[in-house]
């Protein structure tokens, strides 16, 4: 580091920080510019990172990028880079993703990533981070399953690797069925995805983007689906109530599962639930295609 430069520590960026969750191996934030250009300090980060702009006029060094962007940009910081990256204005907003030291050594076992600052206007990383900001930022309890699946795709777009390592022609991975199979008999518990990736003997960079292409979804996405399942089960007994239900499969809480089987659904479970008790025929929910 260059005497005079602000080293800034994991998880920590020049701005306000709006919603910031904490995953296994990443810290993700969405945040405000509070400086402006002439104002932000050279500076470098202790742990690599990714910066996704996601409104606001933005000035970067990183290779690719334009002078000035007005347009969603995904930057990768290798960690220690120097540079004064920053909004033209205290105008903006922006997603900002640490990646701790543990998961980029692990990264790093299988894919090749950048060595030096690199910017994106384009590709599967702009809709990966785009996705992540959108599920940051949604209200209720943070689907933590899901933003731990994409950081991990987010690290896999600029890995350059082939997707099927090892699979001939246009071949599913072998691991497929396991996966469903795991989610399923263990959709109540908090497994991570490096757990579930070392499960199936695969990587976990690998894992998150080849999951998706099969499954067309994270695996927490797909866990969510068994876990309503679950609760689709256990509300046939009226006399099982909500709150027990929600715990039972495996949500946080009442208010984790009226959530997602609004999502999912289009109505809140006790609506569902007296529908079904007067047989109304719009109360055949409909799961979105899972299968292969």
């Amino acid at each position: 580091m260059r005497t005079g430069t602000e080293n800034l520590p994991y998880g920590i960026y020049f701005g306000a920080s709006q919603i910031r969750r904490e995953l296994p191996g990443f810290s993700v934030s969405l945040l405000t510019p509070t400086l402006r250009a002439e104002d932000v300090p050279l500076h470098t980060h202790e742990n690599a990172s990714f910066v996704f702009v996601l409104s606001g006029a933005y000035r970067s060094g990183a290779d690719g990028a334009a002078p000035v962007s007005f347009s969603p940009t995904l930057i990768f910081n290798p960690a220690g880079t120097v540079h004064r990256d920053s909004f033209v204005l205290a105008d903006g907003r922006f997603l900002a993703v640490s990646i701790s030291d543990h998961s980029l050594r692990v990264a790093l076992d299988w894919a090749v990533l950048p060595t030096a600052a690199a910017a994106f206007t384009s590709g599967t990383g702009l809709s990966t981070a785009l996705q992540l900001a959108q599920q940051c930022g949604a209200p209720g309890p943070a689907d933590t399953d899901s933003m731990e699946a994409m950081c991990w795709e987010l690290l896999s777009t600029q890995s350059g690797v082939r997707l099927w390592p090892g699979q001939p022609g246009n071949s599913l991975p072998s691991w497929t069925g396991r996966a469903r199979e795991l989610l399923h008999d263990r959709c109540s518990d908090a497994l991570q995805i490096t757990e579930m990736a070392q499960q199936l003997g695969v990587h976990p960079v690998y894992f998150a983007r080849a999951f998706r292409q099969v499954f067309r979804c994270t695996p927490g996405e797909y866990r969510t689906r068994c876990r309503l399942r679950d609760a689709l089960a256990l509300m046939q007994n009226a006399g099982i109530p909500l709150s027990e239900i929600a715990l039972r499969a495996g949500f946080f809480d009442q208010s984790h599962f009226s959530t997602s089987f609004r999502k999912h659904f289009g109505m809140a479970p006790r609506a569902y639930r007296i529908q079904r008790q007067r047989h109304v025929p719009s109360a055949e929910v409909q799961f979105i295609q899972e299968e292969t």
